[in-house]
C-alpha cells in the first residue's frame, strides 16, 4: 500500500497593527480574525508596538515578527492612524495584505487637537507608502475600498466586519439602569468624546428635542471624555451655553454599564463627520433602539437602509426626527424590524465564509476581482462641485479646460449613486464620494473627500485646483504646491488669497465669473510655459 500523503502545511497568517487595545473596534477585529486563522489551521500571532495590559498575554513585539515568520507566511497589515511600522514591514519577509480601517481627516480635529490632526496627516502619508509593499488590500466598506483605489492600490476588495453580537448581551448594571429608568426619555451616544464624533452637534440636537418636543429627557454620552483637553473643556462650555437639562457624560463604561445604557434608551443619536464603519450603530440596532444618524462617510453603508440616516446636520430638522420617532409607535416598530433584518446578513457565520473565502482568494495568488487603481491622466482638474454645482464657475472653467486639454481627468464629489468614471464632453470625470453630504443650499461650502485627495496625492500629474476655497483644496495645497495651479474667485477672502500665494506664488489666479474665457487662456499658457503641454492649443 502507498503510503497516504500528508495534507499541506497551511501558511501562518500574522497580524501587525501599532496598538492593541481592549475593547476598541480594531482591537476586537484583529481577535476576532486570529480566532477565525488558527481555528482553520494557520498559525497566527498577533504584534504590535504597544498594548493595553489586559492585552499583554495576547500580543507579541513587532521586533519580533521579521525573526519568527518566513517566506511563506503572510502578515495583515492594519492600517487606521500613524503606526511608524512601514519601514519595518517593507523589510518583513513574506507576503502583505493590507487591512484598511480608514483614516480620519485632520481637517476635523484642527482647532482642538494639534498632534492628532498631525498624526491623521501622517497616516494618511503612510497609506501611500505601504502601497508598493503590499499585493491586495481589504477595507471594511465601499467608501474606505474607495480611498484605497484612489491610492492606486492592486487588488481592493470589501471585508465584511465581524461582530461579537454575544458581547452584547451581558446583564445591564442595576444600579444605573434604575438610575436612568424614571421615565425620561434617553437619547443616547456612545464612542469616544473626540471633534470627528461631533458631540458638539449632538448636545445642539438634544437641546432643540427637550425645547421643542420632550422636556422630560435626558442625553446620556458614554465614552471616553478629557475634560480638561480642548475639546472635553469646549462640550461642557457648550452644554452651560446651551442651558439643556439633563445632559450626563457617563465617561468610559463597564459592559454591564453600557448594557444598562441601551436598555434605557428611547433613540440612539450619531452626528459623527467620519466613520469608516460604525459599530455602535450597529449595536444600538442588536439592543432594539432605534437609530437616528447623520450620514456622513460609511454611515449610510453601515445602517444599510435601516434606522433613518439624515443628510441635514441642522438640530431642529434632526430632533424632529427624534420627536417622530418618540411620537409614533407604528414607525417605531417599523424602525426597529428594519434594523433587526439588516443584522440577518451580519450573523457569525455568513461573516466568517465571506471573511474565509476572501483571504482564500489572496492566499492562492488568485485574482479576486477586486477594484483597481484610478485611470492616469496628463493633467488632474480637481473641481469638487463639476457635478453637484454644475453651474457655478468653477465647472464651467473645468468643462472648458477639459476641452482644451487631451487627457485631462476631471475630480469631482458624487451627487449620489454612478459610476466611478465616465467620459464627459471630451474629458474623463472621476467621480469620489464626499465626506459629508453635500448641503442642499447652493452657497452653503462644499464637504472635502478623503478619496479625491488621495487620488491627488497618489497621482503623478500636474494639478489645477478648481476652487482653491473648497476643503480638499486647502487639505492638498502642502503636498502638490510644486506642481499645482489654484484658482480663487474674485470674491475670496484676502487670508485664503494670502495662504494659496504663500504654496502656489504666481500660480495662483484670480478668476472673475464673466470672465471664464479669459481664466482659461491664462492657465494654458501658464501649463505651456512650464512645459506641462506642448503649446497653449
Amino acid at each position: 500500500m502507498t503510503a497516504s500523503r500528508p495534507p499541506p502545511r497551511l501558511p501562518a497568517i500574522h497580524q501587525v497593527l501599532p496598538r492593541l487595545a481592549w475593547g476598541d473596534a480594531v482591537g476586537n477585529q484583529v481577535r476576532y480574525l486570529q480566532g477565525l486563522l488558527r481555528r482553520w489551521g494557520h498559525a497566527s500571532d498577533i504584534y504590535a508596538d504597544a498594548w493595553d495590559d489586559a492585552c499583554k498575554d495576547q500580543v507579541r513585539p513587532v521586533k519580533d515578527h521579521a525573526k519568527e515568520a518566513g517566506s511563506d507566511s503572510v502578515l495583515l497589515v492594519h492600517h487606521s492612524f500613524e503606526s511608524r511600522l512601514v519601514p519595518r514591514i517593507a523589510r518583513s519577509p513574506g507576503r502583505k495584505v493590507l487591512v484598511y480601517h480608514n483614516v480620519t481627516p485632520a481637517r476635523l480635529f484642527e482647532g482642538f487637537e494639534r498632534k492628532v490632526a498631525a498624526a491623521c496627516d501622517a497616516a494618511r502619508d503612510e497609506l501611500l507608502a505601504l502601497r508598493p509593499h503590499v499585493e491586495a488590500a481589504f477595507a471594511y466598506s465601499r467608501f474606505s475600498a474607495e480611498e484605497l483605489v484612489a491610492a492606486g492600490y492592486p487588488n481592493v476588495a470589501v471585508l465584511p466586519f465581524a461582530i461579537d453580537w454575544a458581547a452584547f448581551d451581558t446583564a445591564p448594571e442595576a444600579a444605573l439602569q434604575a438610575e436612568l429608568d424614571d421615565g425620561m426619555a434617553n437619547i443616547l451616544f456612545v464612542g469616544r468624546a473626540v471633534p470627528s464624533k461631533k458631540v458638539d452637534d449632538v448636545l445642539r440636537v438634544f437641546t432643540a428635542y427637550q425645547r421643542l418636543y420632550q422636556p422630560r429627557s435626558r442625553l446620556v454620552i458614554a465614552g471616553a471624555l478629557h475634560r480638561d483637553g480642548p475639546y472635553g473643556a469646549y462640550l461642557h462650555g457648550l452644554k452651560d451655553v446651551l442651558g439643556a437639562e439633563r445632559v450626563l457624560f457617563l465617561g468610559r463604561v463597564s459592559a454591564a454599564q453600557l448594557s444598562a445604557c441601551f436598555a434605557t434608551a428611547s433613540a440612539y443619536l450619531s452626528m459623527s463627520r467620519h466613520e469608516g464603519f460604525g459599530v455602535p450603530l450597529l449595536e444600538a440596532m442588536y439592543r432594539r433602539v432605534p437609530v437616528v444618524a447623520y450620514g456622513a462617510a460609511a454611515v449610510p453603508e453601515t445602517m444599510g437602509g435601516a434606522g433613518l440616516a439624515t443628510l441635514s446636520d441642522d438640530p431642529r430638522e434632526v430632533a424632529q426626527l427624534l420627536a417622530v420617532l418618540d411620537r409614533n409607535a407604528g414607525l417605531r416598530a417599523q424602525v426597529i424590524a428594519a434594523q433587526r433584518e439588516r443584522l440577518s446578513a451580519l450573523s457569525q457565520e455568513a461573516v466568517a465564509e465571506q471573511v474565509r473565502r476572501a483571504l482564500t482568494g489572496v492566499l492562492s495568488g488568485t485574482d479576486s476581482g477586486g477594484a483597481r487603481g484610478s485611470p492616469s491622466a496628463t493633467v488632474e482638474l480637481m473641481c469638487p462641485g463639476f457635478l453637484v454645482r454644475a453651474g457655478s464657475p468653477s465647472a464651467q472653467l473645468a468643462r472648458r479646460l477639459a476641452a482644451r486639454l487631451p487627457g485631462a481627468r476631471i475630480l469631482a464629489l458624487r451627487p449620489g449613486d454612478g459610476g466611478e468614471a465616465e467620459g464627459r464632453e471630451g474629458g474623463l470625470v472621476t467621480q469620489f464620494t464626499p465626506d459629508q453630504p453635500v448641503s442642499r443650499r447652493d452657497n452653503a461650502p462644499l464637504p472635502g473627500s478623503s478619496s479625491m485627495e488621495t487620488a491627488v496625492r497618489a497621482s503623478a500629474a500636474p494639478v489645477v485646483l478648481l476652487g482653491l476655497d473648497t476643503a480638499s483644496a486647502q487639505t492638498l495645497l502642502p503636498y502638490v504646491a510644486k506642481r499645482a495651479w489654484g484658482v480663487a474667485t474674485s470674491s475670496a477672502q484676502p487670508e485664503l488669497l494670502a495662504a494659496a500665494r504663500a504654496h502656489l506664488g504666481l500660480r495662483t489666479v484670480v478668476a472673475h465669473p464673466l470672465q471664464t474665457g479669459a481664466t482659461v487662456e491664462t492657465l494654458l499658457t501658464a501649463l505651456a510655459s512650464k512645459g506641462v503641454i506642448s503649446h497653449a492649443p
